[in-house]
Order: structure tokens, then C-alpha cells, then sequence
């Protein structure tokens, strides 16, 4: 047996036709405020297996759901003012005004011609040159934008709590819209993902990011009468390996083809993400990522004990893996006043722990510390570090968390989902909304298996360097190839 470190998270980006109530699904309406969204977001870490009873809503998935409103909203001027730009009339006065002059010849066109903005298709061109810089640059984007994620799922969540999610799968997701999207929304997705301007090769580049320890999927479904344009089609299927896939009439069978899609590229942890699909469904992006890696040096459940956990201003026994010459690369981080370790997984995976240097250090602080720049610094000096047998102490730990995406994505100020979401390269469609989106992620870091007996029993000498993870820390799931963080969270209390 080898020890296991799983993950896993799924989006659902699900765009509705109509004007009509968002409480036929099993997800938060759009009048839902911040704090609705906030108390709406769970956080469990459990040992062991994931209790059988836990509804679908707490699985290891992730979703992100869409609404699309046929009609233009007129709640507030303001709104009005954003939507605006986008509200042309097609019908100019059919006659001339009084005081222009009578001898104007006939054959003057009494209409002006209108003509639709001009919406180039997806771009999906890549010269030799391009490619060879466009995974680095993709890479550096997704440290930046892992960074800012973080910040802004903190900002929401409740203070001292736990919290994971996926990065690399938001990111995915919306760089598959960004295939898509003309005009502002391609310029906001942009700087919201930390893209250059025109990023040459980002689809190819987020392709190409690829690993046996993970597997990324995405998938369009569509309704009938949704017409979705053949140069997406086509550059979805070279990009992402999928064409959109029509949906049928029936809202049952609906639901039971995307159930089945999740369930096979989630390895059947998801069986069931949607409990019902509303009639007037009209698309449906989803992209799933499932990480599975082993520890490449084991840990001995015997030697896991419970130990003090030091809260902020408690202790609390926890269970700890241990191990006494466990390789660990690690160093103290003077900007952060935090200790930085690396633990090697398989398939060149690894996962990262910064936790405050002592007790009178505090995560908060470590937080507020790290920028962009400080967390790249951080993982090239990483990287420079090697790894030496160290007594190392770590938590037990599952965490899984669910959020709603557009209080985060609202904290990074990026509107487009909520008021004019333009897909102009994916269909005509001009009135598409986002009323909900959701993520989840579930990662579980245990030990299972049995050390050799005389590693077990080798004494520790007294100039054994130690890393002892026994107070709340920042973790992440470092892709050590394409050096970008997978899986990125907190935690604050290893028990719950």
C-alpha cells in the first residue's frame, strides 16, 4: 500500500434562457446577498472516509452555474448605464427633418444602415516562436492569479476558518470562455486571469499543462435551438478535446448526460452534481480536475499520535503524522516570518506548507504579507533548496470547502458575469447573465502503509533539522514542472 494524497474540484458554468426564478436549482439565487453567499459556504475536515450520508452538495466537486435573461434589465440607472453600450436601435426616423431643404434628391436613404460590432473568432494561431515562451508566461499568470484567488476567498470567508480550492481548475474554465468572449469581457478576463493583452497561446499553453498525478477535463453542452458558431466548435475541439454537445428536449435525460460526464471524468467520486436541470437550459461549460498522488517517502500510522494543535489563543490536540528523517526541503522566509517546506509526491508533484515561524506569529499575518511577488520569490528559492532528512510533525488533514464564485470574483471587481457577458466568437446571443456561480474542492492528505521496520527505528541525532507543522498554515499542490500551484487553502483547525 503507498500513501494517497487526493483532490478534487469541478466547475459549472450553466447559462439559463429566459427571465425566470433561479430556485429550480440546488444553488443560491441571484438576489442572494454577500452574506447569504458567505453563510452559505461549508468547510469540513474529517479523517478517513467521506460519510456516505453527505448529500452531493458537499462532494468532491465543483460547480459554477449560469443564467442567461432575454430581456433587459431597468432595476437601478446604474445598471441601465452598464448595459447601455450594448443596447443598439434598429430603427432609424423614416423621414427627414422639417428644415432640411426640399431639393435634396430622392435617392437620399431615409434610414441609416446598421451594421453588428465586428467579433473576430476564436483566435487560435501559434507560431513556433509563441509557443516556446507561452507555457512560462502562463505559469507566472497562474502564481499571480492563485495569489489574488486567495486573497479574495479569504476576504469572504469567516474569520479563522478553512478553505480550499483549485486554481488551476477556475482558471481553466474561464480560459475556455475566454475562447469565446469579444470585446471588454475578453479584455477583463484578461487582466482578471493576469494575461498579457492578445495572450498568443494561452490555449495551447493551458493544453500542454498536463500531469499523471492530474486530468483536467472540460465539456459544453448546449440547447437545440442555441446556435453555436462552427469556428468555436472547431477550436474547442482542437483546443480542449470536446465538441459542445446538444442537449435534448427532456430535462430528466438532460441531467442524467451531464451526471454521467461528471461521474466517468471524476472517477466516479461525483456521481450525481445536478439533482434536476431546469427546461430552459441553454449552456452548460464544465471542467473538471481529480488529483491523485502518492507520497514518495511513506509515513507509519503507528507513529501517528495526537499532539497540541496551537490555535490562537487555545491548544487543541490533534492527530499527527510523524516521521524522523522524513525529506523535506524547507528554510525560514524573513518577509513572511514563516516557515516554508516542501514534501515530494509522485508524478512531480509536491506539497507546499507555510506556517508562521512560532506561536507568537500568526497566519493572518503571513497572509497580509503575501503579494505575488513575495510568493514567486518564495517558490524560486524553493526550488534552489534541497531536501534533507528532517524530523517533521504534520496534521492529518481533509479539508472541503464550497463557495460561491461570484462574491469572489465581485472582490476582484470583475462584473462582467453579473451584468454584459459577451460571447460574441461562441454564438449571436447577445443576452447572456451569470446569476450563480459555485466551486468546491475536496483535499485529503493521510498516510497509509507501513515503513520498514528499521527506518522506524532509527535514532534521531541531535543535529536533525525539524519542521513541525502544529499551528494553522497555508498549504498548496505545487506542480514542480510547469511551476504553478494546482490546489491552494488554509487551515486553521485539523479536527473539523
Amino acid at each position: 500500500m503507498a500513501s494517497r494524497l487526493t483532490s478534487l474540484t469541478l466547475l459549472l458554468l450553466l447559462l439559463l434562457a429566459g427571465v425566470r426564478a433561479f430556485s429550480d436549482l440546488s444553488v443560491p439565487s441571484q438576489s442572494s446577498t454577500a452574506e447569504s453567499r458567505q453563510g452559505e459556504s461549508e468547510e469540513h475536515i474529517l479523517e478517513g472516509e467521506i460519510p456516505k450520508d453527505v448529500s452531493i452538495q458537499h462532494t468532491e466537486d465543483s460547480s459554477t452555474l449560469l443564467k442567461t435573461s432575454s430581456t433587459v434589465e431597468t432595476t437601478s440607472t446604474a445598471f441601465e448605464s452598464t448595459r447601455q453600450p450594448f443596447i443598439q436601435s434598429t430603427t432609424q426616423p423614416t423621414t427627414e427633418p422639417t428644415t432640411k431643404p426640399t431639393t435634396e434628391p430622392t435617392t437620399e436613404p431615409t434610414t441609416e444602415p446598421t451594421t453588428a460590432p465586428f467579433c473576430p473568432g476564436p483566435d487560435t494561431s501559434c507560431s513556433d516562436v509563441e509557443s516556446q515562451s507561452a507555457e512560462s508566461k502562463l505559469g507566472e499568470a497562474l502564481m499571480d492569479f492563485s495569489v489574488k484567488l486567495y486573497h479574495a476567498f479569504s476576504a469572504i470567508k469567516k474569520v479563522e476558518t478553512n478553505m480550499a480550492f483549485s486554481p488551476f481548475s477556475i482558471a481553466s474554465l474561464l480560459t475556455q470562455v475566454l475562447l469565446g468572449a469579444g470585446d471588454s469581457t475578453k479584455r477583463n478576463l484578461e487582466s482578471l486571469l493576469s494575461y498579457p493583452e492578445d495572450f498568443a497561446c494561452v490555449h495551447q499553453a493551458m493544453k500542454a499543462f498536463t500531469s499523471k498525478g492530474f486530468t483536467s477535463f472540460s465539456q459544453i453542452f448546449h440547447s437545440p435551438d442555441l446556435a453555436v458558431r462552427d469556428t468555436f466548435v472547431n477550436a474547442s475541439q482542437n483546443l480542449y478535446g470536446s465538441r459542445p454537445t446538444v442537449l435534448g428536449n427532456d430535462s430528466d435525460v438532460n441531467t442524467e448526460l451531464i451526471n454521467t460526464w461528471v461521474a466517468e471524468k471524476t472517477n466516479h467520486k461525483i456521481t450525481q452534481l445536478l439533482d434536476s436541470l431546469p427546461s430552459d437550459t441553454c449552456l452548460v461549460f464544465l471542467n473538471a480536475v481529480y488529483l491523485s498522488a502518492k507520497w514518495k517517502t511513506t509515513f507509519d500510522p503507528k507513529r501517528t499520535r495526537m499532539e497540541p494543535f496551537y490555535l490562537k489563543s487555545s491548544v487543541i490536540k490533534a492527530s499527527m503524522m510523524s516521521s524522523k528523517k522524513y525529506p523535506v526541503a524547507h528554510f525560514t522566509d524573513p518577509t513572511l516570518k514563516a516557515k516554508v517546506g516542501q514534501l515530494q509526491l509522485s508524478h512531480n508533484l509536491s506539497l507546499v506548507i507555510l506556517v508562521p515561524q512560532n506561536t507568537k506569529h500568526h497566519l493572518e499575518d503571513l497572509e497580509r504579507a503575501l503579494s505575488p511577488t513575495v510568493f514567486k520569490a518564495v517558490m524560486k528559492k524553493l526550488e534552489m533548496t534541497k531536501f534533507q532528512p528532517t524530523l517533521l510533525t504534520l496534521p492529518r488533514i481533509k479539508v472541503t470547502s464550497k463557495q460561491d464564485l461570484l462574491t469572489v470574483v465581485e472582490n476582484l471587481k470583475f462584473f462582467d458575469f453579473i451584468y454584459d457577458l459577451n460571447l460574441c466568437g461562441l454564438t449571436d446571443d447577445t443576452d447572456l447573465q451569470v446569476s450563480a456561480m459555485q466551486h468546491q474542492a475536496v483535499l485529503e492528505l493521510t498516510e497509509s502503509g507501513v515503513e520498514a521496520a528499521a527506518a522506524s527505528a532509527v535514532s534521531v541525532a541531535r543535529n536533525l533539522l525539524v519542521f513541525e507543522v502544529q499551528q494553522p498554515f497555508l498549504f498548496l499542490i505545487w506542480d514542480q514542472q510547469h511551476k504553478f500551484p494546482v490546489f491552494m487553502g488554509r487551515v486553521y483547525d485539523p479536527r473539523i
